[in-house]
């Protein structure tokens, strides 16, 4: 699991059970891969890639020496070409249409360029596998088609394939001494690896070739943060905002600058307006959640953590933070459930899911039996190191000492019962002169004369 996605989840526990943890870690944010950029017939576009908010359309690769083919491969390409510049027009996307407008071209000859774009409509379906063989044959039919290297690469790195990519890339680079995107991509790459000085490099690299890559000024502005040099990573975060007022991932990285400073209510503002610009952005999202838990605002920590978990119903850490805010928000019931999930999704590899669960049932449902289940279950699975670190030893030697009490308290109970026990009354007997339950006189002894 990602380390800093486990760290936001421990120091949520740490918060709910009043621990003194220094505040939240941050949430994985890395950024997912922009997309590669095509050769169109008019302008320079970004092909597609699954996810990308909506508008975002690749423009079809030229086929150069349509001459080659024969009329009727010529007449069907025009006419794929032409449908997506009417839909373009329109503002409109329909990719299984054009889907098949490239396999018509297919039908009647083998044009890399027509796979390139085949695989572009492919990809934004979410088919990757079928993309990439049509990728991969437009390379192979030409290899001086650029732009269907870099799309495989970025479909890789997508697919969590970032060796592939990155040989995909370092191949392009080799090849085409002035592509910017590979890069950029590359550079990104370095990044994600801890790699500075060659992301650095890299990215400065891709700015030369292409000073408006948006791409390559993100990692620019991270290498820049993560060297503490934040007045140069705020210069370059200002100047790209300016290249792309509408994407929400450079107010997230200005809120990220400023958290580092210590402007709290500065980098809340950056989020929420990073949010305003994509409200599906979820390292903003994740970034406020932080927030809310952090300064206890049960109900915003409610809020951010529903609308997070409706596009990503699967994240363990956030199902455990859910937990903790419905908690913390008089629910128990429902935490007991978001915990539930949590465990589930992270195949009790969550350990931090025991400790919250423990401390609910000790301190809200005042039940230490099951608490005492959940402390051991945490402690074997945190390991012993972890285990001190946090407050689980104390809760659990408290709940012990509750149960300890409990059972003594039960003992003196039941002999103080026994004591109180009363002793059977002797019958009265049965006779003549029994009245109203009073014993009956004892006869005079008979004398004999």
């Amino acid at each position: 699991m990602n380390r800093r996605v486990l760290a936001l989840a421990t120091s949520l526990v740490l918060a709910a059970c009043g621990g003194n943890a220094a505040g939240p870690a941050r949430p994985a944010t890395k950024p997912p891969p922009r997309p590669a950029a095509t050769k169109p017939v008019n302008a320079p576009e970004p092909a597609p890639e699954p996810g990308a908010k909506a508008g975002a359309r690749a423009a079809p690769a030229p086929a150069t020496g349509l001459d080659l083919y024969s009329p009727r491969a010529q007449r069907l390409f025009q006419e794929a070409v032409q449908a997506r510049a009417d839909l373009d027009k329109q503002k409109l996307t329909d990719w299984p249409m054009l889907e098949r407008r490239w396999r018509e071209v297919l039908t009647a000859a083998d044009i890399p360029e027509a796979h390139f774009n085949l695989g572009v409509a492919l990809e934004a379906q979410g088919r990757t596998d079928e993309a990439r063989a049509e990728y991969e044959r437009a390379r192979a039919l030409k290899p001086a088609l650029r732009q269907a290297a870099v799309n495989l690469g970025v479909l890789l790195e997508k697919s969590g394939d970032p060796r592939g990519a990155q040989a995909v890339y370092a191949g392009v680079v080799r090849d085409f001494p002035e592509d910017a995107r590979a890069r950029e991509r590359l550079a990104a790459l370095y990044l994600g690896a801890g790699q500075l000085d060659e992301a650095w490099r890299l990215a400065r690299e891709a700015l030369l070739r292409d000073p408006r890559s948006v791409t390559a000024n993100k990692v620019l502005i991270r290498v820049a943060g993560q060297r503490n040099q934040v007045d140069l990573a705020q210069l370059i975060a200002l100047r790209t905002t300016k290249l792309d007022p509408a994407d929400p991932e450079l107010p997230f990285l200005a809120g990220e600058l400023a958290a580092k400073e210590g402007d709290d209510a500065a980098a809340e503002g950056s989020f929420r307006k990073a949010l305003a610009l994509d409200a599906r952005f979820l390292p903003a999202r994740a970034a406020l959640l932080r927030a809310a838990v952090k300064r206890g605002r049960w109900g915003a920590a409610l809020e951010h953590a529903e609308a997070y978990l409706r596009e990503r119903p699967n994240d363990a850490a956030v199902q455990l933070a859910y937990g903790i805010a419905l908690r913390n928000a008089g629910k128990a019931d429902e935490a007991l459930a978001a915990y539930g999930r949590a465990e589930e999704l992270s195949g009790g590899r969550l350990s931090e899911v025991y400790l919250a669960r423990g401390a609910l049932h000790m301190q809200v449902k005042e039940e230490c039996e099951p608490a005492l289940q959940d402390f051991r279950k945490y402690a074997d699975a945190a390991g012993p190191v972890a285990a001190t670190e946090s407050p689980v030893l104390k809760l659990q030697r408290e709940c012990e000492a509750i149960l300890e009490e409990n059972r003594k308290a039960a003992e003196a109970a039941a002999q103080l019962k026994a004591q109180q026990k009363p002793t059977p009354a002797t019958p009265a007997p049965s006779g003549e002169g029994a009245k109203d339950g009073a014993a009956a006189p004892t006869p005079p002894p008979i004398e004999v004369p």
